[in-house]
């Protein structure tokens, strides 16, 4: 044996060499060929994983007695050090592999660092005990280096060692020097965190023995095991929520590779180990979905395999110590099944499901159920335990105490020496309870995203307001903060570079927009529909935010002093948002508490605006029995009520009669003429034309021009011929 250890040494480092001088003499990649090695390796060790090992019968290594035991001293294959030693080389080798293999295709540092040194000593080691290791495959008797696993073994440890070897040499490439102490001590962290991932679920039981209990029927041991997947999704997502994108889909992609190998731990065969259950088909599912990115794949986990390792996890149907190879077995089975799908939309590696992806993961859902109905009939012929989703065995039946409703009611036929028999009443309720389950599911999944938008968009606003606040004591430079940040723009309206996107778009409903409008005028904005101006005219009133550039009003800045602002401003929007079960006087009253005007002024001027715009009769009505017109002037009153340094306006003669229209002019020119800036939006060349001194073209979110009304008529230019003429420049 000693001579095969030597050869295999050998040809460890004869390969390594061989590699390393293909990539030196033609200059190979060779982080994409220790990519293509490591998953070569990998798929050898998934060769070890279809037969029992037999040092997983090893029982509780620390605390029995020997002396007294003598059942539990007969499953040792060796000492207490040598039988630890040999587990935990077991478990760092695979955890190596996986390592390597995520990382290699995501280009990790960490992983060629983490191979080139620890992975080398460990595949030296692997090559010093392979002879305990094959004992502790198969055990003493058989144990011979031309079996089957001591083949597979040996050229596993071989690759193990060359690669290790190519891997200390791109470490060497990349520079030892170059890591932090905080980076390396996060990748120890890392490495600690992902051997949980892949622990040998024998270990348990092999150091400690039976625990004395079985997690079940909500237990205090089972409480814990099923809160352990919620703590753990928490506690993943704040670690990894803020990290980059590849770092997120590394973790997942390694949690899937884990998934796969942890299930295959235990080995299968016969018609009744095919992994036809639908928590052991979403292993299998989600690997493909993340390695090769099949969306169609990941929503039918989510919705379906979700909800069943859920119930399987609340429920399960094992009846063994919780440290037995069984309950651990099942436990690491369905915790991937259930926390993998929630993480990757969560963390956002693949998108939000909408609910045609529900309605899709349902279609195929109905086919599988179909399937499996068919096969439990068919391959009950042949095996009598086979029993796929438990829509056949009276698992579910018993469990709920409705073994009646399967048995009275079941179809049996022959074809040819084959018997089929299907319980129709228990299986479509069966199915229909479960595609009850996915909807409520989806219900769940919407308020839980809705509920994070929600937080997440008020985190984004505090951040926002902190930054802005910390701007404007800057910009203040130890002046008050209820003082005007821009002390030059107090008695006018400033916009800078002003843009807006809205969401995700990919074009600006506003780009680079600048203007200013100064006390005394009456300031037309002209556009058609669309073209911008309720977009602008929201921003500068605080109801949008603003994506880009300054808004100032009265010296005010919108952003970091918007009630300041606000308390210069009046507003009459384009629609009509009013508490419709107020009076008109009351609505009044209520806007005029707002801005804290005492009631001797809000009576003096409520009734000069009644008297003004005709509105007397009807103050003391309810606001839901006023007509368009009625509501325009009320919402006229309400804007003016604290007589704003601006007033703005977003057409607001849309709709209105011709009598009221031009009550609302005449208001807008006075309060002009009173030293105020009015500001307000039309696609009516006709009415800007008339009571404007300045007017701001803009189109398609771009500012076509400012003009001075009085000057285009010295000109002998029109305006409708102006405006016409910047929308066809724009087409």
């Amino acid at each position: 044996m000693v001579l095969i250890q030597i050869l295999m040494g050998m040809i460890g480092l004869l390969v390594a060499g061989l590699l390393i001088g293909l990539v030196g003499q033609y200059k190979l990649d060779s982080r994409r060929l220790l990519k293509y090695m490591a998953s070569f390796l990998l798929l050898v060790y998934v060769m070890r994983l279809y037969v029992h090992d037999a040092i997983d019968d090893t029982f509780n290594l620390f605390t029995v007695d020997i002396v007294t035991d003598r059942d539990a001293f007969e499953t040792w294959l060796f000492s207490v050090g040598l039988s630890f030693l040999i587990i935990m080389l077991r478990w760092l080798t695979v955890t190596l592999y996986v390592w390597l293999a995520v990382g290699g295709f995501f280009k990790d540092r960490f992983a060629y660092l983490l191979m080139g040194t620890l992975g080398l000593f460990v595949s030296l080691l692997n090559i010093i005990f392979y002879d305990s290791h094959l004992i502790a495959f198969i055990g003493e008797e058989g144990a011979s280096w031309l079996s089957y696993r001591g083949l597979q073994f040996a050229l596993e440890s071989t690759l193990f060692l060359a690669i290790s070897i190519l891997a200390f040499y791109q470490a060497l490439i990349q520079g030892f020097t170059s890591w932090s102490y905080k980076s390396l001590l996060l990748g120890a962290s890392a490495f600690i965190a992902t051997m949980v991932a892949l622990m040998p679920q024998a270990l348990l039981y092999n150091l400690f023995g039976n625990y004395g209990e079985t997690p079940i029927d909500f237990n205090s041991i089972h409480l814990v095991i099923i809160g352990l997947p919620f703590v753990f999704m928490v506690v993943f997502f704040f670690i990894f929520r803020n990290q980059t994108q590849r770092i997120k889909e590394m973790a997942l992609v390694f949690m899937v590779v884990a998934a796969v190998l942890q299930f295959f731990y235990v080995p299968r065969s016969g018609v009744a180990g095919l992994p036809l259950h639908l928590c052991n088909m979403a292993v299998i599912l989600m690997f493909i979905a993340f390695i090769f990115r099949k969306e169609q794949f990941f929503y039918f986990t989510y919705f379906a395999n979700v909800i069943g390792s859920l119930a399987a996890i609340l429920l399960p149907n094992y009846d063994g110590d919780l440290n037995s190879l069984a309950v651990v077995h099942f436990g690491y089975n369905h915790f991937y099944a259930f926390v993998i799908p929630i993480l990757a939309v969560a963390l956002k590696v693949f998108p939000r499901p909408q609910l045609k992806h529900m309605y899709q993961a349902i279609v195929v859902f109905s086919v599988y159920f179909l399937a499996v109905l068919f096969l439990n009939a068919w391959f009950r012929n042949y095996h009598n335990s086979v029993d796929y989703f438990f829509t056949y065995s009276d698992h579910l039946t018993d469990l709920f105490g409705a073994r009646r409703l399967q048995y009275d009611y079941q179809f049996t036929f022959a074809w040819r020496d084959l018997s089929f028999t299907f319980f129709p009443l228990f299986q479509s309720l069966y199915y229909m309870a479960f595609i009850f389950l996915m909807f409520m599911g989806w219900y769940v999944y919407d308020t839980f995203f809705v509920a994070f938008d929600r937080q997440h968009a008020l985190v984004q606003k505090q951040r926002e307001l902190r930054q802005s606040h910390i701007a404007l004591k800057h910009a203040l430079a130890g002046r008050a903060i209820s003082e005007p940040v821009n002390l030059g723009g107090q008695h006018m309206i400033s916009i800078r570079n002003f843009s807006k996107t809205y969401g995700r778009a990919n074009t600006k409903a506003v780009d680079n927009f600048s203007l200013e409008v100064k006390q005394g005028e009456v300031f037309g904005f002209l556009g058609h529909n669309g073209a911008g101006k309720s977009t602008t005219i929201k921003c500068l009133v605080g109801i949008q935010s603003i994506t880009e550039g300054e808004i100032d009003v009265c010296g005010y800045s919108i952003k970091s002093q918007a009630l300041y602002a606000k308390r210069h401003m009046g507003y009459v929007s384009d629609n009509h948002a009013m508490y419709e079960k107020l009076t008109g006087r009351e609505y009044v009253n209520y806007v005029a508490d707002l801005y804290e005007v005492d009631e001797e002024t809000r009576e003096e001027r409520l009734q000069y605006y009644l008297e003004r715009l005709s509105l007397r009769h009807a103050i003391d009505q309810e606001i839901k029995s006023y007509s368009h017109g009625m509501k325009q002037k009320l919402a006229v009153i309400a804007s003016l009520i604290h007589d704003p340094r601006v007033w703005i306006l977003d057409e607001p003669l849309t709709g209105l009669d011709p009598t009221s229209a031009y009550l609302i002019k005449e208001t807008m020119r006075e309060h002009a003429n009173r030293g105020n800036i009015v500001f307000f939006s039309s696609h009516v060349i006709e009415v800007v034309e008339k009571i404007c001194d300045r007017i701001a073209i803009i189109n398609r979110g771009q500012l076509e021009g400012i003009y001075e009304l009085v000057a285009l008529r010295q000109s002998n230019i029109a305006l409708e011929d102006l405006y016409m003429q910047n929308k066809k420049d724009l087409q």
